[in-house]
């Protein structure tokens, strides 16, 4: 699930409260963005597979959107495709 921002740890050093939210509210787009992506391919498969499978009960249809939102949320923390990067880039103040 999508996490509240923490403002706490953030260090004008760093960058700032500013800095530290854009990169926890990128990583969570990016993390919102997969989860979508995955249960879309998970309905794609869903309308190909029969009622009668092993793998077709409620249970594991809930089973399978929680292991889907880890596999997701880890994929973000690794920023494993660049999107919060992106993000981050082009949401960041520029310095003149």
């Amino acid at each position: 699930m999508i996490n509240s921002i923490d403002t706490s740890l953030t260090t004008p050093a760093v960058g700032g409260p500013k800095i530290r939210n854009l990169d926890q509210a990128a990583e969570q787009f990016e993390a919102m963005f997969l989860r979508t992506m995955l249960k879309e391919m998970r309905k794609a498969s869903d309308v190909m597979s029969s009622e009668d499978g092993m793998f077709s009960s409620q249970e594991s249809r809930r089973m399978r959107d929680f292991l889907d939102d880890a596999l997701a949320q880890q994929l973000a923390s690794q920023r494993s495709t660049g999107i919060a990067n992106l993000l981050i880039k082009q949401l960041s103040p520029q310095e003149k």
